[in-house]
């Protein structure tokens, strides 16, 4: 995409109320874009809304907030519908919304694996299919799946979580060969740890991350927006890696 066209761009950005989601979100509304914020929690969304309000005065013509249970299709389909009408299309969609249970395979409920599997991978699945037929009509987009290290490699307790994010990626290379033809580039963000309420959930559990060198949030909206704009750095398909170096 054009750097210097990104006043005419709309971006849908999932789990964007706290943490890479919301940061990927202020950093595409700060550079022009038409954001829209979303969460499972209407009260989340209220309160990112105010707090760009405030700091952002004459950006609030240009960013929505809706509340979405990204795992409900009915949900992603409003959203994506409300979003069409107000802005008139969608050009980028960040898949980032995502949960963790910290737990042993044998004391993960069917309920938690389900839970896992409906936020992290079949909401991308659901908002995939939902907006890209406006992407493919206009022959343009672009869709970021946040996957994550533990899509990589597995970890101990973290199975339900790990299985998620890999099957984001191979979902990803999968629609990238789908859409290549329509000029729709569709690749995935696999981040080291990022100081999160995610990580500090993990941590809390047990996790020992003292030795890890977490990033913040704002360096992996960073990169998410450098794939979308430098598009040339980046194929279809990728899965990149970061971490800090």
């Amino acid at each position: 995409m054009n750097f210097a066209e990104q006043d005419k761009y709309t971006a849908i950005v999932t789990g964007s109320t706290r943490g890479i989601g919301k940061e990927t979100a202020l950093l595409l509304l700060q550079k022009g874009l038409n954001v829209i914020i979303s969460s499972s929690s209407q009260q989340s969304v209220d309160n990112v809304i105010q707090e760009i309000h405030d700091k952002f005065p004459s950006k609030k013509e240009n960013v929505l907030g809706l509340k979405c249970d990204v795992s409900k299709y009915s949900n992603v389909k409003s959203l994506v519908d409300v979003s069409v009408k107000t802005f008139g299309k969608i050009d980028i969609l960040v898949n980032n919304a995502g949960i963790v249970y910290f737990k042993s395979i044998i004391d993960t409920t069917e309920e938690e694996w389900n839970k896992t599997i409906d936020t992290n991978l079949n909401g991308v699945f659901l908002f995939t299919k939902e907006v890209l037929p406006y992407m493919i009509e206009n022959k343009s987009g672009v869709i970021v799946n946040v996957s994550s290290g533990a899509g990589k490699s597995g970890f101990p307790n973290l199975s339900a979580y790990c299985a998620s994010k890999f099957g984001v990626i191979g979902f990803t290379e999968s629609i990238a060969k789908e859409v290549a033809d329509y000029n729709v580039k569709v690749m995935a963000i696999c981040p080291g740890g990022v100081d999160t309420k995610m990580i500090d959930d993990i941590v809390d559990n047990g996790y020992n991350l003292s030795n890890r060198n977490l990033m913040k949030p704002e360096q992996v909206a960073k990169k998410i927006y450098d794939m979308i704009f430098n598009q040339k750095d980046y194929y279809n398909g990728q899965s990149i890696e970061f971490y800090n170096k």
